[in-house]
């Protein structure tokens, strides 16, 4: 061990194993209580992917990731699109947030606004209005 090593701040390995083992404890929980094997919530309302009441359900942010990269918007002439995440807010069917993302064109446009809710059991094989999904 050198001179330096002795001032160099200890990464606390125990406390970021447990922090982690709490977060998953966590999504666990949510997945198990409020979670579903459909591809909306049970009392939904409004537009599917469109409305934070109405989110497009997945398992996790890399699902949603994974989702956002395939979807795709059908309109005719549209061109591609970048995403953006835009925050987390709360509705009145589930407890955990839901996510706001904008799809934004190549002048970063805003082009839809979609809600994700990462804590499903299974991923949703419905798309938003408009869209589909590119083959992986």
């Amino acid at each position: 061990m050198g001179l330096f090593n002795l001032f160099r701040k200890k990464k606390n390995v125990a406390s970021e194993d447990d922090f982690m083992a709490k977060m998953e404890a966590m999504v666990k929980k949510i997945k198990e209580e409020e979670g579903t094997d459909q591809n909306e919530l049970p009392n939904h309302k409004g537009e599917f992917g469109f409305s934070k009441d109405n989110p497009i359900l997945l398992t996790s942010v890399s699902e949603s990731r994974k989702y956002l990269d395939r979807l795709i918007y059908i309109k005719p002439g549209s061109s591609q699109y970048t995403w953006r995440r835009t925050g987390s807010m709360q509705n009145n069917i589930v407890s955990a947030p839901i996510d706001e993302y904008n799809l934004l064109d190549t002048d970063f446009n805003i082009v839809k606004t979609i809600y994700i809710w990462p804590y499903n059991r299974v991923n949703s094989k419905k798309v938003p209005e408009g869209f589909g999904l590119m083959d992986d």
